[in-house]
């Protein structure tokens, strides 16, 4: 495996990663950065065995995304929130949901308990929005030169506020995936594809993607999908309605055309809104996975298998046109050598369309199917090919101060936000495997949310020896459940149980007082007991020894 030179400090960190000496970068070169973000995308949802300790789909396919996990770095214990608007929060702050520019827990509201379940804790109030004065992942990127853009998914800043410059960005086609229009005297909303409104011709939700929204012709099918075609036929699409999904590719191609030929770096930040529901793929390759068998018996619904592909083409596109941002054929003048790509999901999957198995249960959840995602970089020179850490774990809160060191910039100083997460740049050159200053992640949810989840909290913890442990804590009667991940990937053993040795309650006595340190510190909010209005308490420090027999 290569080493790698250390990071050249400058005052204020201006120099990048550094390469290996065999193919060194010029230290004051600064990487573009292209993070691409799934929707529900499970950890076994894609075809690669790196990204997932060989438990990749065996139907769906992910040619794509596949060949970037073998140009760059998977990471086996890569996390995220339950769903997708907290953890949206998180990036773009750098802060668990606590932090004070952040206050977003989930999707909408804490109380959304299924209808009859009673719920002896009347939830927290939350934040559905970052705070404005917050200092955005753009902001902070934007000092150190790079223009900015958005592509795809709404969620975390205010609504109406799609103006470029807002929280540092600068170029924005952010939206949701629902488009109204009028057709034919009706108003309809229409999910992923584009509409004809009577009035404005084809069109998405915003302006900004109305260029990209004419049906599919032969022209486009012949010079887009064509090259990409993998085992379908896309010409059973020409004149039918755009996918919402390509069009953000061509936008996101367009653009790396446009900032192939500028100065200064670039930063794109692509949530995706594929695969969310409501499935609905392209027709094409629907039909391809119909006519497949599924020899994976967790993953065999056709629909599902073409949207993770329909996905997996349009990051392909992106990466050709790093490669050839012009689209002549000539590759001279590429800049995927000097780009950082990213790839992640913002949830674990959403179980009916897709199964997580071996994780345990779905998004939504705490459990690993809930937040264990796929995480890959790629950065020519600098990351490893096809390479994989099997050990340092790696949370949403960890992109912001990762990119600003990676490029220079200085954070926000923490009187003004203070970033909870902390940079895994050291582990991407590869000075070490793991930071031992970075081996713990909390998550906390003082509320309810269907039958999925409840007020509780939650410690993962890389011991001395590098198991890696995960503790939760109910507040409703106060129990607990501790699992040994590196032994039970789906969480089916609580080594609290059943007689607990000593050993056992000693680690859950030390994680569970890293826990009430961490919401003592941060000041996490619990709710108020519905019978008396009381405050609900934070665990109490012996808790544990109750499982002594």
């Amino acid at each position: 495996m290569k080493k790698f030179s250390k990071i050249v400090l400058f005052g204020l960190l201006i120099s990048p990663l550094l390469a290996s000496s065999q193919a060194k970068k010029d230290a004051n070169q600064k990487p573009n950065i292209i993070l691409i973000m799934a929707d529900d995308l499970g950890w076994t949802d894609l075809s690669s065995p790196n990204t997932s300790l060989g438990y990749g789909s065996k139907y769906y396919e992910s040619p794509n995304i596949d060949r970037l996990a073998q140009q760059g770095k998977s990471f086996a214990y890569a996390y995220t929130l339950q769903n997708c608007q907290p953890t949206r929060a998180a990036l773009l702050s750098g802060q668990y949901a606590t932090g004070a520019k952040n206050g977003v827990y989930n999707v909408g509201s804490l109380k959304r308990a299924s209808k009859g379940v009673v719920t002896p804790i009347m939830p927290h109030n939350q934040n559905n929005y970052l705070q404005e004065d917050c200092v955005s992942m753009f902001e902070t990127l934007k000092t150190a030169g790079y223009h900015t853009a958005w592509f795809g998914k709404f969620h975390a800043i205010k609504l109406g506020k799609q103006a470029e410059s807002y929280m540092g960005v600068d170029y924005n086609v952010a939206l949701h995936k629902e488009t109204s229009a009028t057709v034919n005297g009706v108003k309809v909303k229409n999910e992923f594809f584009a509409q004809n409104d009577d009035a404005k011709g084809w069109m998405f939700e915003i302006e900004n993607l109305k260029p990209y929204a004419q049906p599919y012709d032969a022209t486009y099918i012949q010079k887009v999908l064509e090259p990409i075609k993998n085992g379908n036929n896309p010409w059973l699409l020409e004149g039918t309605p755009k996918h919402l999904t390509d069009a953000l590719g061509d936008a996101v191609v367009d653009y790396i055309k446009d900032r192939s030929k500028a100065d200064s770096p670039f930063f794109a930040y692509i949530p995706f809104h594929a695969v969310h529901v409501s499935i609905l793929p392209r027709l094409d390759l629907e039909a391809k996975y119909k006519a497949k068998k599924s020899l994976d018996p967790r993953h065999t619904q056709a629909d599902y298998a073409a949207f993770v592909e329909l996905l997996d083409q349009t990051v392909g596109r992106i990466l050709n046109a790093l490669e050839d941002p012009n689209g002549d054929g000539n590759k001279a003048d590429g800049i995927a050598e000097n780009t950082m790509v990213i790839f992640y999901s913002d949830n674990g999957g959403f179980m009916g369309p897709t199964d997580n198995s071996p994780l345990r249960l779905r998004k939504g959840t705490y459990y690993e199917g809930g937040v264990r995602v796929p995480l890959i970089f790629k950065y020519p020179g600098v990351i490893t090919p096809n390479s994989v850490n099997t050990t340092q774990e790696v949370h949403t809160i960890d992109f912001y101060p990762t990119l600003a060191e990676i490029v220079g910039a200085k954070l926000p100083s923490p009187k003004v936000q203070e970033m909870d997460g902390k940079s895994i740049a050291s582990v991407l050159r590869e000075e070490s495997q793991v930071r031992d200053d970075k081996n713990e992640l909390f998550w906390h949810f003082p509320g309810y949310m269907d039958v999925r989840n409840m007020p509780q909290s939650v410690i993962h913890y890389r011991h001395s020896d590098n198991q890696h442990y995960k503790l939760f804590y109910r507040y409703e009667d106060e129990s607990f459940e501790l699992y040994n991940l590196s032994n039970d990937l789906g969480e089916t053993t609580n080594l609290l149980a059943e007689n607990p040795s000593q050993q056992t309650l000693d680690l859950a006595l030390k994680m569970n007082n890293k826990l009430r340190a961490w919401l003592i510190k941060n000041n996490a909010p619990t709710g108020t007991w519905a019978k008396n209005g009381e405050k609900v308490p934070y665990p109490k420090e012996d808790a544990v020894k109750k499982y002594i027999k």
